[in-house]
């Protein structure tokens, strides 16, 4: 995966530095999403001389080069997650923003009937239900 990453961003003109490995490896070691403070976090561990203005410019730097995903709870704080290409949705908590993939996608066939009915190309969408974990209901 590392490999592959580095040269993805070597098409894209960009370096495989040690912070953006770093961050890169948090995420892909993460079962979940996770802020900049949280990824930072992460990320001082592995490098402790990493600052956190580092961390939300790489993150930038990756998500516009496709690599993350950038997620808004609508909370004034995005998370992020790797780019795996794979389709998929999240339930988000509303009290503690525990966020869970979900496997599948239950909007496809709509998808379809949509574009044909109004005569669109869809290229995408989106889907993000919010609610109560068991933690928190």
């Amino acid at each position: 995966m590392e490999k592959l990453l580095k040269n993805y961003l070597a098409s894209q003109g960009c370096k495989m530095t040690k912070q953006r490995k770093a961050i890169l490896d948090v995420l892909s070691n993460s079962n979940t999403c996770m802020s900049a403070e949280e990824i930072y976090s992460k990320v001082k561990t592995i490098r402790s001389s990493t600052c956190l203005t580092t961390v939300y410019r790489t993150i930038d730097l990756l998500a516009s080069k496709n690599l993350l995903n950038k997620i808004d709870l609508g909370d004034n704080r995005y998370r992020y997650e790797i780019n795996t290409d794979l389709h998929h949705h999240h339930i988000i908590c509303l009290e503690c923003k525990k966020i869970v993939c979900l496997e599948g996608c239950p909007v496809e066939e709509f998808e379809k009937t949509v574009g044909t009915k109004t005569d669109f190309k869809i290229t995408g969408h989106r889907l993000e239900l919010y609610g109560y974990c068991s933690d928190c209901k």
